[in-house]
């Protein structure tokens, strides 16, 4: 056992790219060849990319995915492959599925057991549950094992009827391989390892974990994969938030646990989110409006990283009501940054605007219509470049913002990805500070982290929240529902927790219309969470 050649081949598969899937496949394989491998282990649905959703239900996507599969069997020669795919069986049921190909056959087909059906996961729409999975046994590295193959979920079995693992090891499993796609969340890498540690101290058994990596729309996959020998002794980690293929053995001399760095990896994970959305959708160029404010110059910083800095064009749009220094905070960021920059003043356009509606507003006080034009001219304009120059607008809304409605349909929402909009406002000044940390140096301006946040649509305009306080409120609500009796215990004002939780309620039909935004926790706006528009109930 201990000299068996396991290479786990953590890719970045496309969703809906089969072909392309397939031949990174067959590259890996080969180079697992070349270093010798015994074994080779790919992610969850690692042909088709994860989610596939709907896709299953299009003419011809299972015999694609069926056909890529066929395709990899002659050159799985002379080892072992374990590969991620759909399976169709003769009563046209479709399973989540990993193929174990053995010397150009597939050996078996080891179907998923338990299918998640909570946050972003809707599987049971699409697959049915495997049946109880007895360990596979095949001959590998010049002996024959019992291997114990699980897919994602079937390590997550607190809550299941059914313990996967445990089954494995009671039908004489010798190795525990876990084919996954597990998307990132803080914290969610240490999880996994403290999951299958528990596996191991009850069990005994090796344990070998591949994860996906790589952005697909919302999600991003982090990678992180890693195996322990039988003692609990972690023997192999891969890098996080990129593509590597790594050969060890069980034998391999023990290795430190990662220490977490929360930041770091949150920094990691929005960059490589930003880029494969890019990537992936086929545009290369991003364009976002500057405003001096903490939020633009976040994504101004993440989008420069992924997409390289000649690639981001930043547009300061000032109005009447902005400030010098919110000028000239959003000029230092551009020349710190080496990104394209430009003004464009949005103040006769809105003259024309309010001009045009004269007779229509005619004896009613300046509000919340005259400030949105400001904002909706802004994304006009910003919408406009990233037309004609095939660009992609950015929004550089956060959670807090989003959660209370604090943002404008068709102005500063108006975009293809919203980068940090899982990202609450006190998280953004934390990440914002390590960026300039790391960098050795300011690139985010003293002025942005500094000044009181304001939209600057009003004369002496600031943001109606307290962040430090309605930040870890607006968490606390969305993660652990909590009443507002046991928020107001915990300390929260009545009145605030009210008017939180209105608010909340009230915008559900704008984060409707909000561009897709990246998730980096458990507990993001977006596909995960499904709320009604219409929702009339409230404590």
């Amino acid at each position: 056992m201990n000299t068996i050649q396991i290479a786990i081949a953590q890719i970045n598969s496309t969703v809906g790219a089969i072909d392309a899937n397939c031949q990174k496949i067959a590259e890996n394989i080969n180079k697992a060849r070349r270093q010798n491998a015994d074994i080779i282990v790919f992610p969850e649905l690692a042909i088709t990319g994860y989610p596939p959703q709907d896709l299953i239900y299009e003419p011809g996507f299972i015999e694609k995915n069926q056909q890529a599969l066929e395709r990899l069997l002659p050159i799985v020669s002379d080892f072992a492959a374990l590969a991620g795919f759909i399976y169709r069986d003769e009563k046209e049921m479709l399973y989540n599925a990993v193929a174990l190909i053995h010397k150009q056959k597939i050996k078996a087909i080891i179907k998923k057991q338990l299918l998640p059906t909570y946050d972003v996961f809707d599987e049971r729409r699409y697959f049915e549950p495997g049946e109880n999975q007895a360990p596979v046994k095949v001959e590998i590295g010049g002996r024959a094992i019992r291997l114990g193959i699980e897919i994602c979920e079937d390590l997550w079995d607190k809550n299941y009827e059914r313990k996967v693992s445990q089954n494995l090891a009671k039908q004489g499993a010798e190795l525990i391989i876990n084919c996954s796609a597990s998307p990132f969340s803080n914290g969610k890498a240490a999880l996994r390892r403290k999951l299958v540690q528990e596996k191991i101290s009850a069990y005994s058994i090796p344990f070998v974990y591949a994860n996906m990596v790589g952005g697909q729309d919302e999600l991003i996959f982090d990678g992180n994969s890693f195996a322990y020998n039988d003692k609990n002794e972690l023997i192999h980690i891969s890098p996080g938030f990129k593509e590597a293929l790594n050969v060890f053995t069980i034998g391999n001399k023990p290795c430190a646990e990662p220490q977490s760095n929360p930041m770091e990896e949150m920094y990691q994970a929005l960059v490589l989110g930003i880029r494969d959305y890019f990537s992936k959708n086929g545009f290369s160029e991003a364009v976002l409006g500057l405003s001096g404010g903490i939020d633009s110059a976040l994504v101004a910083v993440l989008a420069a990283e992924a997409l390289g800095p000649k690639q981001l064009y930043g547009y300061s749009l000032p109005s009447q009501y902005s400030s010098n220094h919110s000028l000239s905070d959003a000029e230092i960021l551009a020349k710190n940054l080496a990104i394209h920059y430009d003004v464009i003043a949005i103040e006769p356009l809105y003259q024309a605007f309010s001009k045009a509606l004269e007779k229509q507003f005619a004896g009613t006080a300046f509000g919340i219509a005259e400030e949105n034009i400001q904002s909706r001219v802004r994304g006009t304009i910003l919408m406009s470049i990233a037309n004609k120059f095939n660009r992609l607008a950015l929004t550089t809304g956060n959670k807090t913002e989003l959660a209370q409605g604090y943002c404008t349909l068709y102005g500063d929402m108006a975009g293809g990805l919203a980068p940090i909009s899982d990202l609450n406002k006190t998280e953004v000044y934390a990440l914002s500070r390590y960026i300039n940390q790391r960098s050795g140096k300011e690139i985010i301006p003293k002025g942005s982290l500094e000044k009181e946040p304001s939209a600057e649509l009003r004369d002496n305009q600031v943001d109606p929240f307290d962040y430090p306080v309605v930040s870890p409120l607006v968490e606390t609500m969305l993660e652990q529902r909590k009443s507002h009796e046991e928020l107001f215990a915990a300390g929260y004002d009545k009145e605030l927790i009210k008017r939180t939780s209105r608010l909340m309620r009230l915008a559900e039909h704008k984060r409707r219309q909000a561009p897709p935004g990246l998730r980096v926790s458990e507990n993001a706006f977006g596909s995960g969470r499904r709320m009604p528009i219409v929702n009339h109930y409230s404590e």
